[in-house]
């Protein structure tokens, strides 16, 4: 309250009177560069009490902050486990889908004898790359040729002595059993009708 104080000196007396315009003119200057308004002192208050009760709250739960560091290092690390998983997983599907978009019958075998997932090369976003030549040295080897796929279609069975419906005579459609005539007529409905004339 100095400034106030000489104001207060410095005020001029005029016949005797204080001029009160020119001091309240003064105070007017004065007051905002030397005071704060009601309002802000009120707010900075408020915000200072809360500060207060703020760090005491602090005080009292950093008993606790031992144990909630260790919880946060545990989801961190469980968070991670959990990225590297979903990696893998998408990394082990992107590799199964291109090694039967290059033949492979058994994907899951053939991932297998290369020793795992680890073995195969993949870009930074997950795909795999340079699969052609990780299994070509299978799809040249006789003994694991069986896991590619070859293009030709064979005949998986051949019974000795069997034949194909063609060779069905008209002695043998008659001893027949019903079933026998219903899958007949289902692979080869010409032989059936020229059978049963």
């Amino acid at each position: 309250m100095e400034w106030l104080r000489k104001l207060l000196e410095g005020a001029k007396i005029v016949d005797g009177k204080l001029d009160i315009e020119a001091l309240m003119k003064d105070v007017n200057t004065e007051f905002p560069k030397n005071a704060v308004p009601k309002e802000t002192f009120n707010d900075i208050n408020t915000q200072l009490k809360t500060a207060n009760t703020t760090i005491e709250d602090l005080k009292k739960n950093n008993a606790d902050n031992e144990t909630l560091q260790q919880t946060i290092k545990a989801h961190e690390a469980t968070i991670e486990s959990l990225k590297n998983e979903a990696l893998n997983t998408f990394k082990t599907y992107a590799l199964k889908d291109k090694l039967k978009e290059l033949g492979v019958k058994d994907v899951d075998y053939l991932i297998y004898k290369q020793g795992g997932l680890d073995k195969f090369n993949f870009d930074k976003d997950g795909k795999p790359v340079d699969v052609e030549d990780t299994i070509k040295p299978y799809k040249e080897d006789v003994i694991m040729a069986h896991l590619f796929n070859t293009g030709e279609v064979k005949n998986p069975y051949n019974p000795a002595g069997g034949g194909s419906p063609a060779d069905v005579t008209k002695d043998q459609f008659e001893k027949m059993s019903y079933e026998e005539r219903v899958e007949l007529y289902n692979t080869n409905k010409t032989l059936y009708e020229e059978l049963r004339k």
